[in-house]
């Protein structure tokens, strides 16, 4: 009698939810900034899982996780200083896990920790969504990284911004 029980409770949760892993063509870009010059770096080594409600095609929670060392920004000389500034022996990953995501058409609205170098910060995130064709989300949002406490380097005695832009294409698979 229990186990159909359970049977009836849980059937529901595989009928209607659907996960999807982090498909290799997503990506995280980050843009930094300086007076002399500009940069951005990418990977696309992402992990993560996204669930959604195929009933009623609701984005339910989600989770990405990013190494730090696959960040490629071009130039190794600027990749081994950033992963020196960010510490990357103790904080090797920067990750996002959502507690609350809402969907209005096709924009998602989502509240969740991002934590970077040791330090989890609420963050609210607007992402253009599609179900039609799998999943894809799509934004920007920006992070400051005295949030986490972390030492902006200097280039000729003045040190980047501390404003950093982030953009992610994420792409279920």
């Amino acid at each position: 009698m229990i186990n159909r029980i359970l049977i009836f409770c849980i059937f529901p949760i595989f009928v209607y939810s659907q996960s999807f892993g982090i498909s290799d063509k997503s990506i995280i870009t980050y843009y930094g900034y300086h007076f002399t010059k500009n940069w951005d770096g990418y990977s696309k080594d992402i992990d993560g899982t996204i669930f959604y409600n195929s009933n009623d095609r609701t984005v339910n929670s989600c989770s990405l996780k990013v190494n730090l060392s696959t960040f490629d920004s071009g130039n190794s000389n600027r990749d081994s200083n950033m992963l020196t500034t960010l510490e990357v022996f103790s904080y090797p990953f920067v990750e996002f896990v959502s507690n609350d995501i809402s969907v209005k058409g096709e924009n998602a609205f989502i509240k969740g920790r991002l934590t970077l170098h040791g330090v989890s910060i609420e963050k609210n995130i607007q992402a253009q969504i599609s179900l039609s064709d799998g999943f894809i989300a799509s934004g920007s949002f920006d992070v400051l990284l005295s949030d986490f406490g972390i030492e902006r380097p200097s280039l000729l005695f003045q040190k980047i911004k501390d404003e950093i832009r982030i953009e992610f294409v994420i792409v279920g698979k």
